[in-house]
Formats: C-alpha cells, structure tokens, sequence
C-alpha cells in the first residue's frame, strides 16, 4: 500500500487529526532527510580533518626525531664548518 493510498484511508476513517497527523510525518520525512544530509556532510568533513591530521602527526615525528638525534639546520652547519676553518 503507498503512502498516498495510506493517507486517503486514514483521512476518511479518522478525519481531521489524520490531516494533522499526515502533515506531521510529511515534515518529519524532511527533516530526517536534511538531518541526514548533515550527518553525511559533516563525516566528509571529519574524515578529511583525520587524514590532514595524521599527516601533521608523521610531520611532527620526523621532526621531532631529527632534533633528538641533534641534527643540524644545513644552514648552521654551514655557518659552524665556515669558522671552524677561520
């Protein structure tokens, strides 16, 4: 049985409250479809905000083990090996 098959029945049994009733489901029809729209949207969102994050995270690694085996910025070195030879 289709919805509008369903609605006509209830409007001729019930009367005006299956008008309220009918109007009532319709919109909240609506609004899980838009709540769902959100729900999807903002999951796109989130997962893109993971990936960017676990890659700040492997950035933040690597440079957080080249200052615990003290390498040095290339341009220091450079500055350091010019007046070890003066």
């Amino acid at each position: 049985m289709t919805e509008t098959v369903l609605f006509l029945e209830l409007i001729k049994n019930i009367g005006f409250p299956a008008v309220i009733f009918i109007i009532w489901y319709i919109y909240h029809k609506a609004q899980v479809k838009i709540f769902e729209d959100i729900i999807n949207n903002n999951f796109i969102v989130l997962k893109d905000l993971l990936e960017t994050n676990q890659y700040h995270a492997a950035l933040l690694s690597r440079i957080e083990s080249k200052i615990d085996t003290n390498l040095w910025c290339p341009i220091l070195k450079k500055e350091l090996l010019n007046k070890g030879d003066e």
